[in-house]
């Protein structure tokens, strides 16, 4: 049976931690499940620090897809980040280092969430491994 991690009540703007095998990886991450705040991104960021990114759920008709509907871009960015695209569960289908000044960068495999972090968390993000996630109050 599938889960959809972050889709059971997290809303909008709500602040994550990210873990893998029960390890925290990042502590300061945003849901972005509007169109408002998937556009917005990191765009309006000078820097990320280690710890930050953004979740973002794809709307319904782009989930399990791939390729350009499942695309981000770095028009307007500032600094690296890593991007990986996750599954339905949340395992990393897709991963890459994304450079301001890139046009896109999409997945070849269907997903349902594109995670944006630190570019310190590259290494950690491969293909295969299981990202979850809770909510966390504001701190």
């Amino acid at each position: 049976m599938s889960r959809e991690p972050c889709m059971a009540g997290i809303e909008d703007g709500a602040h994550l931690h990210l873990k893998i095998d029960g390890r925290l990886i990042a502590n300061r991450v945003i849901f972005c499940s509007s169109s408002a705040s998937r556009r917005e991104g990191l765009l309006s960021l000078s820097e990320l620090e280690p710890g930050e990114g953004i979740l973002m759920a794809m709307p319904g008709a782009r989930r399990g897809k791939r390729g350009v509907v499942t695309s981000i871009h770095m028009i307007g960015m500032k600094f690296p980040i890593c991007v990986a695209w996750l599954d339905q569960a949340g395992r990393v289908v897709h991963s890459t280092a994304a450079r301001p000044g890139g046009l896109y960068y999409s997945s070849p495999a269907p997903a349902w969430y594109v995670l944006e972090a630190h570019p310190s968390l590259e290494r950690l993000l491969k293909e295969g491994v299981l990202v979850q996630w809770e909510e966390v109050s504001d701190e």
